[in-house]
């Protein structure tokens, strides 16, 4: 095999704590529930003396920034691998749009190379080098519900009995994540969503207790500051959504709707005003 061509799933939180930053290494502990969804870019792996990367539409920065690239050349290193890679990625993710666009990329390198290169890591191996490259690597290699604690390392796989239909909805909203952590932390007080009801919530196929039990911290610091994603929840709320929530550090909101039927009406009343708008579900249910 020379070649291979991987999709690489975008993911949302449905919950996200974050605890204080630790006086050690300056990184913040979170606590959240993470679920795989539809929406996703397009990794095409192709044997080579070097490793390179391109992408279209381009991402910003330089290739050997992306870490796409780096999650190669790591992999290269640890097995000692003597070839390389030509990696193209179709992007189809929103860049910096809090679903984990660049993170998902890096995993799909790792997990897409150990079978190109026939390199064979077991998968622990690889979430140890993943957490290297970003907290939100990790669930990428792992590839299915999980609540991610520490920095991302700690990954539980949840039981998802169903899918659910979510509207995402990308507002015009340009942030820092290293922003966001410093506002968080000058918050006097956090209101922290309730994980064991979502985990209960998502076990039993309860859409109602999902939407019910949906929270994120950073939300306290990005709606305020940021009215176009407070517009954009409110709107999927309007429309009908059972519950809606900004996803990561944002700027990413989705809404669970119903059915896949609810989910298309709503996509074309939003897409009237709004121009980044996806129908999408979430994957690594019990039947798949």
């Amino acid at each position: 095999m020379n070649e291979l061509t991987l999709p690489s799933y975008a993911k949302v939180n449905l919950t996200l704590d974050v605890g204080e930053k630790r006086p050690e290494d300056g990184y913040h502990p979170v606590k959240t529930v993470m679920l795989p969804i539809s929406l996703a870019d397009e990794v095409m792996l192709r044997k080579a003396a070097e490793i390179s990367v391109t992408s279209s539409p381009q991402i910003p920065g330089t290739p050997e920034a992306n870490l796409a690239f780096q999650a190669a050349q790591m992999l290269k290193r640890a097995t000692g691998y003597s070839g390389g890679a030509a990696i193209h990625i179709n992007k189809v993710v929103p860049v910096a749009g809090g679903l984990a666009g660049g993170s998902t990329n890096a995993a799909t390198v790792l997990n897409g190379l150990n079978q190109l290169w026939g390199t064979r890591l077991p998968d622990q191996q690889l979430i140890d080098m993943a957490i290297r490259l970003g907290s939100d690597v990790p669930f990428f290699i792992l590839g299915r519900p999980a609540r991610a604690e520490g920095i991302g390392e700690r990954l539980t796989p949840l039981k998802v009995i169903k899918p659910m239909w979510l509207v995402l909805a990308v507002p015009e909203v340009a942030k820092s994540t290293s922003d966001v952590y410093r506002l968080f932390d000058e918050l006097a007080h956090v209101d922290r969503p309730d994980t064991t009801a979502m985990e209960g919530a998502l076990a039993a196929g309860d859409i109602r207790g999902v939407a019910a039990a949906l929270g994120n911290v950073f939300e306290q610091v990005m709606l305020p500051r940021h009215p176009a994603i407070a517009e954009v929840r409110a709107a999927l709320l309007r429309e009908g959504a059972l519950g809606a929530l900004m996803s990561g550090a944002g700027p990413s909101v989705f809404g669970i709707v119903p059915d896949e039927q609810a989910g298309r009406h709503m996509v074309e009343r939003l897409s009237r005003s709004l121009s980044r708008v996806h129908l999408v579900h979430t994957r690594g249910h019990r039947e798949e």
